[in-house]
């Protein structure tokens, strides 16, 4: 889905709320849980359109008398973050726990990010494992990328580099930006897989493409350094101050020592 082609005022028979509900479900699907203002964001420009806010979005959902899954998780979506509300995150829990209960796949990933993080509840990682792994046979996305995590680290289960590869595998082939970046990861490092400086690169270049800044910083040092690609200290440079612009303290890092090198080599 592109983030234009679900903003538009369109003329289909279901109301402004029903609509903003499609746009969110889309929008979830698009970005990783901790990129949740960037959901809001696309929520918000539909809204706009329609001379709403977040606060009549969430005054509609609050007020149904019969909810409906999705109902349940944007409540507990904007009940987390406090989006036209105020934040209460014990009442966040609750929501997505009976999205969950419905065997609804984002219901599921919410709760399970929720016990992982410890965030309304006290942490629990082998619930969230147990959550991540039933959505993620649902075919979630975000649930498979951080299924991929608890394998990685070893978060309610037994460290496996190989599952963490297969995960992050899956995620990052139905477009997950947050599981390219470390299907890169594995790939450069060889951790799960055969190292593969060439495979690390275009996921770095596919995650940068959309913005997430760590993959940039990575894809810099493949340009520096010539990791799977050409050496290029032009486009080194491009990434590093791109990313270094919006205060990321690794790229400062890694621009003050490229500016050394060049004067060096002059």
């Amino acid at each position: 889905m592109s983030s234009n082609s679900s903003i538009q005022n369109k003329t289909a028979p279901l109301d402004w709320f029903e609509e903003a509900l499609i746009v969110f479900k889309e929008s979830l699907a698009l970005f990783p849980a901790h990129q949740s203002s960037k959901v809001v964001d696309l929520v918000e420009k539909y809204l706009v359109l329609n001379q709403k806010k977040l606060e009549d979005l969430f005054n509609c959902l609050e007020y149904k008398s019969s909810k409906r899954s999705i109902d349940h998780i944007l409540i507990g979506f904007c009940l987390q973050h406090g989006f036209g509300t105020v934040t209460n995150v014990k009442k966040a829990f609750l929501e997505f726990e009976k999205a969950a209960e419905a065997k609804d796949s984002f219901g599921q990933f919410f709760l399970g990010f929720c016990y992982n993080n410890g965030i309304g509840t006290s942490r629990d990682r082998e619930k969230a494992f147990k959550l991540y792994s039933e959505a993620a046979e649902e075919g979630n996305t975000n649930a498979q990328a951080d299924l991929a995590n608890c394998y990685r680290y070893g978060w309610g289960t037994t460290k496996n580099n190989e599952k963490a590869f297969e995960f992050y595998s899956k995620a990052a082939e139905a477009g997950n930006t947050s599981a390219q970046f470390h299907l890169a990861l594995c790939y450069r490092n060889g951790r799960g897989a055969t190292k593969n400086d060439e495979k690390a690169f275009k996921l770095y270049l596919k995650a940068a493409e959309v913005g997430r800044e760590r993959a940039q910083v990575e894809l810099a040092r493949c340009y520096q350094y010539g990791w799977g690609t050409t050496e290029n200290l032009a486009k080194a440079l491009k990434f590093y101050s791109k990313v270094a612009k919006g205060g990321n303290r690794i790229a400062c890092y890694h621009l003050r020592r490229c500016f050394l090198v060049d004067r060096e080599q002059r």
